[in-house]
């Protein structure tokens, strides 16, 4: 009998999809030295841990430590009700050595280069400059920080502080929060709230975070913090008067990157373009002709993103409004490819350099406002053999 296998050979494709939902919910930690560790914990030799839950906690870190009240403040959240339920996997630590001359950019670059699955970033120091010093590291490395200070200079609204030096700067990858109770992390509890596996879906604001306290400032700080775009916590209460504290609520207020864009709408950009970017792989590794029905593929694979954000409640959902005899229509979203056809007549060197161009737009779930989306995937050969 002739061996089937000589003649016909059967190749089965398994189509292979880039799941990156897990880096919006991990975390990173970065504090300096190894005080914190429990003696029984064995380091890894890349001076990171991963904690994942109360009962590694423990095993990695000694209780009463800063790092440990930090970390716990983050995994409390899992328990809040929905809205606020933090859905964090897994909170990545650094224990980073600092050398006299290096300073908290240097070390949230080895952060990064060491392991860099997280998505939103906390350091162990409410210090002015450390937070600067991290804060560009982090729009370098397009992570998003969340830093934590408790300045009177803040509070105060005076000249040269970190708020306005981190507003100078436009830093869109940065919110700053303000908290004076020692000991308690804000900001780790509203990255545990914002933790989701569509990042942007659940915003900080309005929260009311487990296990800090809220604080009560003067009608002053209020404003000076309203006006710097940073983000605290306190009482809100429907009834004003004496005798009706029992009817306030705890919430956080601000809810901006010290850039003064909204954090939802932030944390949205931040989701879709990682999103965008790893389907745009998925489909570069299925190494298709450079022709329309391709970019077709490509157009649905990308769409199949912005559906699964509208499901997710980062992009508003398409709506009808009917106006006497006039009908509007409003969608989320809108997406259409230049085809590898049309660019040889318009733009002969993205065509000769075989480039995907996809334009379109988005709408954010928080303001409804245009998102313009406008994509060229221009992979060369070395980079398509990275994804083999």
């Amino acid at each position: 009998m002739i061996n089937l296998e000589k003649l016909v050979e059967t190749i089965f494709t398994v189509s292979q999809s880039t799941d990156i939902l897990n880096f919006f919910r991990n975390i990173g930690y970065l504090t300096v030295g190894e005080d914190s560790i429990q003696e029984s914990y064995q380091l890894a030799e890349n001076k990171v841990a991963v904690i994942d839950s109360t009962d590694t906690l423990n095993s990695v870190l000694k209780p009463g430590t800063q790092e440990y009240m930090d970390i716990s403040k983050i995994i409390v959240q899992r328990g809040n009700m929905n809205p606020n339920k933090s859905r964090v996997n897994n909170v990545i630590v650094y224990f980073a050595t600092k050398q006299e001359t290096d300073d908290y950019e240097k070390l949230v670059n080895e952060f990064v280069s060491i392991n860099a699955n997280w998505s939103q970033l906390l350091i162990n120091s409410n210090k002015d400059e450390d937070i600067e010093k991290a804060a560009s590291a982090a729009l370098l490395n397009n992570r998003l920080l969340i830093g934590q200070c408790n300045s009177e200079a803040v509070a105060n609204k005076t000249e040269e502080n970190v708020a306005s030096k981190l507003k100078a700067k436009s830093n869109s990858n940065v919110m700053l929060v303000y908290h004076t109770t020692p000991n308690e992390s804000l900001a780790a509890g509203m990255a545990g709230i914002m933790a989701q596996p569509y990042l942007g879906s659940i915003s900080g604001l309005y929260s009311t975070v487990t296990d800090i306290t809220p604080e009560d400032y003067t009608a002053t700080i209020n404003t000076n913090l309203e006006d710097q775009k940073v983000t605290f916590y306190s009482y809100i209460n429907a009834i004003n008067g004496g005798g009706v504290s029992q009817y306030a609520q705890p919430i956080t207020y601000g809810g901006y990157m010290i850039n003064g864009e909204d954090a939802k709408r932030r944390y949205i950009r931040y989701c879709l373009d990682f999103l965008l970017k790893a389907k745009s792989i998925d489909f570069l590794k299925k190494k298709l002709g450079y022709e329309d029905s391709s970019a077709d593929v490509l157009l649905s694979m990308l769409k199949s993103v912005l559906n699964a954000a509208r499901t997710n409640g980062l992009i508003k959902r398409d709506s009808i409004v009917k106006s006497g005899d006039n009908t509007i229509e409003t969608k989320g979203f809108e997406l259409w490819a230049v085809y590898p056809s049309a660019l040889r007549e318009e733009d002969e060197s993205l065509y000769n350099s075989q480039t995907y161009k996809v334009k379109g737009y988005y709408r954010d779930s928080l303001t409804g406002r245009k998102v313009v989306i406008d994509l060229l995937i221009d992979p060369s050969e070395a980079e398509l053999n990275l994804f083999q």
